[in-house]
């Protein structure tokens, strides 16, 4: 754990006792100071939430002074808290127990290192392999108590990320699961950190023999329905996908179709040992972009053209900035997909410049200059002067282009491209030699 957790978790235990006294005092309070909210007849809803007078302030801060979890579990469901309140508070107090043994583990300042560097280890807290092996099982053997003392959670909050994709799951198999995954990704890591940022083909062999290990581990807990569900949701395609789903608004139907197409794609790509794509000779690139073109045209078959069109559109980084634009704004819903619209129009005008035969050179100059700056102003008409200036200068590099006399286009995965729109002047011949 991080020190920051550490010194959550030891905050939370410090001032648990002042939390619950503080909850159980004003709930009391407001039973007494309440008497006439309840309905005649019926039993008064605030006194029966109140904490029993079995429940002492003594008993409770005993319990938290001992870092009985237990007792502390046992008190706090007494008192009626919420199970969310429950799992901070009796967390906290299992955590306080490995405090120190978590604490032991970190190196101690060096106060003659340089502060004004870097520590070159530091993003794994300059510690040893054993010590970071150390601290991992520490980890686990804390979570194993919490978890023997409350149960699994029974919702799905930001400390569980993983809980909303692993849904299909019962609990029993989601707790397997959480422990292959955390295993392979603590061995993953610590092949990433012994290269030191330096790949060898080996570090790849490594990283990908362990990737096998985990299916293995994985097919021999989940049934194959459930292994398919689980490349569906938590494999790396799909960890990049879901961005793509969302920018997109796409349902699971095109999700699933998508998914099927990707998969097949990324299992012909050679990979280094952090998962980008391996800078490869100009044959291998030529092929990929192959690839690249026919997955494209496959989706695009699976989706339909036009939603395969707002597939496309959706992954535009300067569309993405005009939703977000058109957002924070306040702007009318359909800014991004006008103005994104504009390439269409910039690309069918800076045609119908090139090849107009009655235009001489500086005359068509003229017109692409003209073009650009006319298309810019629409840009700002659509979103205020402020937005389109910020907007002009990290999106639409293009118009310089068309500004400098060239003809643009957009293929239909959204990739641009330009050809001189102005015919160049034939040379002059040389003078001849005296």
């Amino acid at each position: 754990m991080k020190p920051l957790a550490l010194l959550l978790f030891a905050s939370l235990a410090a001032n648990a006792a002042f939390i619950i006294t503080g909850v159980i005092r004003t709930r009391s309070d407001v039973a007494i100071a309440n008497p006439s909210s309840t309905v005649p007849g019926s039993t008064p809803t605030v006194i029966a939430s109140a904490a029993p007078e079995s429940l002492s302030r003594s008993d409770l801060i005993s319990a938290l002074k001992s870092e009985n979890a237990e007792a502390i579990r046992d008190l706090l469901r007494e008192a009626g808290l919420p199970d969310e309140t429950v799992r901070m508070l009796v967390g906290a107090a299992v955590w306080q127990r490995f405090g120190e043994r978590m604490k032991a583990l970190q190196p101690t300042a060096d106060p003659t290192a340089p502060w004004w560097k870097n520590e070159p280890n530091s993003w794994y807290g300059n510690l040893t392999r054993e010590q970071r092996a150390e601290q991992r099982r520490l980890q686990r053997e804390a979570n194993d108590e919490v978890l023997r003392l409350l149960g699994p959670a029974k919702n799905t909050g930001t400390f569980n990320y993983h809980d909303q994709r692993l849904s299909f799951l019962p609990d029993a198999k989601r707790q397997d699961f959480q422990k292959i995954e955390q295993d392979y990704q603590d061995l993953i890591q610590e092949v990433q950190q012994d290269m030191q940022g330096f790949s060898l083909p080996s570090d790849v062999e490594k990283i990908r023999f362990l990737q096998e290990e985990k299916k293995r581990d994985l097919a021999a807990v989940l049934t194959p329905a459930e292994l398919a569900d689980y490349e569906l949701r938590m494999s790396p395609t799909a960890q990049q996908l879901r961005w793509k789903m969302s920018r997109f608004d796409g349902t699971e139907e095109e999700y699933r179709k998508i998914f099927t197409l990707q998969k097949a794609f990324d299992s012909t790509q050679q990979l280094d040992a952090w998962g980008n794509v391996i800078s490869q000779g100009q044959d291998d690139w030529k092929k990929r972009r192959e690839a690249e073109k026919q997955l494209s045209a496959q989706i695009k078959e699976s989706l339909g053209a036009e939603r395969y069109a707002d597939y496309v559109r959706a992954q535009n980084h300067e569309y993405r900035q005009l939703e977000v634009a058109t957002k924070r704004l306040s702007l009318p819903p359909d800014t991004p997909a006008n103005v994104y619209a504009l390439r269409g129009d910039v690309a069918a005008a800076s045609k119908l410049i090139s090849e107009n035969t009655s235009l001489a050179a500086e005359q068509k100059k003229q017109a692409f200059t003209e073009l650009a700056n006319r298309t810019r102003e629409q840009v700002r008409t659509a979103l205020g002067p402020e937005a389109a200036d910020v907007f002009l200068k990290n999106g639409m590099q293009w118009l310089t282009t068309v500004e400098q006399g060239n003809v643009v286009s957009f293929a239909e995965d959204g990739t641009q491209s330009s050809r001189p729109g102005i015919p160049r002047e034939p040379k002059k011949p040389a003078a001849p030699k005296p």
